[in-house]
C-alpha cells in the first residue's frame, strides 16, 4: 500500500499514524523495528516534489535518536552540511559564534528539510510500513476502534497517533484543545548561493531587529534560507508594505545583510505560523499526539526536529503499550511533555528578556507579559 490506494480488503489496522513528517515516520520506524507483528498504517498528504519547507537546523543531540532508529549510516550518507555551531547578533549588532564543540556531542547539520522528510519517509517504506496518501482525513468515530475517512473511504484503527503538525486535527477531533501562547509568524524566502561550500556550513545566524528577528542559514546544494520572524499584529496586510518591512528590517541587521548580500532569490516564499503552542492533553483513550501536534516551538529554541523525532519514538511506545491495556507509558509521556514545556517557556522568556534595545510592539509583547507559567 506504499503511496497507493486503500485496499478493498485491508480496511483496518491496529495503529494508524496520521501525518508523514519526522514524528510520523519515526513512530512508524520504531514500531516496524521493534514490534513488526503489529499492523501499522502511515497516512501522508501528497506534496509536490521539491516543495521548500522550513526547519533546516539539526543539533548534535539528534544523532543518538537516529542511532536508535538504525538510521545513522543512512543519514551520514546524505552529505548534509556539517555546522560547527550557531551565531547570534542578539542585544548587539555584532554576531557572536557559539560552537557546538563545548557540548561534547560533535557537529550539527544544515539540511534540506524537504529532502530530509522524503528520506525519512523512504526509510519507513523500506521497513515495510504501509503508507497511504490521502488529501483529507476525518475522524467519524472518536473512540476506539476509531473510524476514519481517508479521502472519503472508511478505515478503522484500534489506536491513533496524531502527527498532523500544528493543526493537531486528530487530537482535536478526540476532544483536545490547542493552546496558543503567542502569534509569532515567519516570512521565509529561499536563495541560491554563488560559490557555496559543499560540505560545511558556518551555521545558522539569528539577529534581533526592532520588529522581530532574523534567521538565516546556508543549505545543501548551494541553497540558502532567510526568514524574518515578526508578529501577526506587526505584519502589514499588503504585499507592498510587507516588502517595506522586510527591507527596513534587513537594513537594521548588518550581520545578516553582509551574509546574504551575494545571495540570489529563487522566488520561493512562504508565510507561516511560528509561535509557541501546545495541546491541553497530549494523550487520551486510544490516541496520542507527537511532534508539532503535541507542542510547537518558537524557532529561536531550535527544538522542533529533535522533539518531533523523540516524541515520535515515544508515541510508538505509548501506542503499543495501550494496545495491551497498559496506560502507564501514556501517563509518563504526558508528564515528560509537560516538563519539556515548562523548561522551554522559561528558557524562551530568558532569551527574549536579553534584548532590551527597543520599545516596539513586538518586543513589549515578549518582555512585559512573557513570563513562564507555573504549569502548562
Amino acid at each position: 500500500m506504499a503511496g497507493g490506494q486503500l485496499s478493498a480488503v485491508v480496511r483496518h489496522c491496529q495503529i494508524a499514524i496520521i501525518g508523514g513528517g519526522p514524528a510520523g515516520c519515526c513512530a512508524a520506524l520504531t514500531l516496524r523495528r521493534w514490534l513488526p507483528e503489529l499492523s501499522v498504517l502511515l497516512v501522508t498528504r501528497p506534496s509536490p516534489v521539491g516543495t521548500a519547507r522550513v526547519g533546516e537546523t539539526l543539533t548534535p543531540g539528534v544523532l543518538p535518536l537516529l542511532q536508535f532508529l538504525q538510521l545513522q549510516a543512512g543519514f551520514e550518507a546524505q552529505q548534509y552540511l556539517q555546522a560547527g555551531g550557531t551565531a547570534s547578533a542578539w542585544g548587539r549588532d555584532e554576531a557572536l559564534h557559539r560552537p557546538y564543540l563545548f557540548t561534547g556531542m560533535g557537529p550539527g547539520w544544515q539540511i534540506d528539510r524537504s529532502g530530509f522528510d522524503g528520506w525519512l519517509l523512504a526509510q519507513a517504506q523500506a521497513a515495510d510500513t504501509n503508507v497511504l496518501q490521502a488529501q483529507q482525513v476525518t475522524v467519524a468515530e472518536n473512540q476506539a476502534p476509531f473510524t476514519l475517512h481517508l479521502d472519503g473511504q472508511p478505515f478503522t484503527a484500534d489506536f491513533l497517533i496524531d502527527t498532523t503538525g500544528r493543526s493537531a486535527r486528530i487530537a482535536r477531533a478526540c476532544g483536545a484543545e490547542v493552546q496558543r501562547h503567542d502569534t509569532l509568524v515567519a516570512q521565509a524566502r529561499w536563495f541560491q548561493i554563488p560559490d557555496a561550500p559543499q560540505h560545511a556550513s558556518e551555521g545558522a545566524l539569528v539577529a534581533s531587529v526592532p520588529d522581530g528577528w532574523w534567521y538565516t542559514a546556508a543549505l545543501p546544494e548551494g541553497r540558502g534560507v532567510l526568514m524574518l520572524m515578526t508578529d501577526t499584529a506587526v505584519l502589514p496586510p499588503s504585499p507592498t508594505e510587507r516588502e517595506a518591512l522586510w527591507q527596513r528590517s534587513l537594513a537594521t541587521a548588518p550581520s545578516v545583510a553582509q551574509r546574504v548580500q551575494a545571495w540570489r532569490a529563487t522566488g520561493e516564499q512562504q508565510t507561516r505560523p511560528a509561535g509557541s503552542q501546545q495541546l491541553d492533553c497530549v494523550a487520551g483513550p486510544g490516541w496520542v499526539a507527537a511532534g508539532d501536534a503535541a507542542m510547537a516551538f518558537d524557532p529561536l529554541a531550535s527544538l522542533g526536529i529533535g522533539f518531533a523525532i523523540s516524541t515520535g519514538i515515544e508515541a510508538a511506545r505509548v501506542a503499543a503499550a495501550s494496545l495491551d491495556g497498559d496506560t502507564a507509558p501514556a501517563a509518563a509521556y504526558t508528564h515528560a511533555v509537560q516538563q519539556v514545556g515548562v523548561d522551554y517557556r522559561s528558557r524562551l522568556a530568558g532569551y527574549y528578556q536579553m534584548e532590551r534595545r527597543w520599545e516596539t510592539p513586538f518586543w513589549r509583547a515578549r518582555q512585559d507579559g512573557f513570563s513562564p507559567p507555573a504549569q502548562w
